[in-house]
């Protein structure tokens, strides 16, 4: 998570979304950088309202006074993210996807297995509060002439924005019926997904109930 306030905005660092690459271009033009622990630099939206949005009011700094943004993937391709970066040799043990196809990922992550090396969130939930969307813009992760411009324009500066965190290239294998399956439980994902084909982005989020 990075603020900007003399800038108009705070990013919220949805895991899988290139933050480390946001992060390399953009920091030295944050009044607030939050790399570690990741429960605090991935921070929610709702986290971010309960916690951080009133000490920035103390500072002057109203919830209108700035725009809440965040990136977004595709949501099959989020989840794939997750069973490529936990196949790295740095993986924690017990949470290694080197042994596991995304197959069997996809459908522990569907089940809710809690021992299984998963991801326990979801992207829909990480930008809504209250059970609507919190963010006031959401880009399209695979469209960095979009951000790139944006985040530019909004610094003042031209970035340059690096590749960082690349994975394993294992192919990942989905049966039809599990693909169904992701596509279902990802509903409020691809209402949001849906949302950004067109631009690349969706401004005027905050306040969207998703399906």
């Amino acid at each position: 998570m990075m603020t900007f306030l003399q800038h108009g905005f705070v990013l919220l660092a949805l895991p899988k979304t290139a933050s480390t690459t946001l992060e390399g271009a953009l920091a030295p033009y944050a009044s607030l950088v939050v790399s570690s622990p990741p429960g605090r630099k991935h921070l929610p939206a709702r986290g971010f309202l309960h916690e951080l949005a009133p000490q920035l009011e103390e500072q002057g700094f109203p919830r209108d006074s700035y725009e809440l943004v965040t990136m977004f993937r595709e949501p099959v391709e989020w989840l794939e993210s997750w069973w490529r970066y936990r196949a790295r040799e740095d993986a924690r043990p017990g949470r290694s996807t080197a042994e596991m196809s995304f197959e069997a990922f996809a459908s522990s992550y569907i089940s809710g297995d809690d021992a299984a090396p998963t991801p326990r969130g979801r992207p829909a939930r990480f930008i809504s509060a209250g059970g609507l969307v919190a963010v006031d813009r959401v880009f399209a992760v695979d469209r960095p002439d979009v951000w790139g411009r944006w985040f530019s324009e909004r610094v003042g500066s031209p970035l340059e924005f690096g590749r960082r965190n690349t994975s394993d290239s294992r192919p990942a294998e989905l049966s039809a019926d599990l693909r169904a399956d992701l596509l279902e439980h990802f509903a409020p994902e691809y209402d949001v997904w849906r949302r950004l084909q067109d631009t690349g982005e969706w401004a005027g989020a905050r306040g969207t109930r998703l399906q």
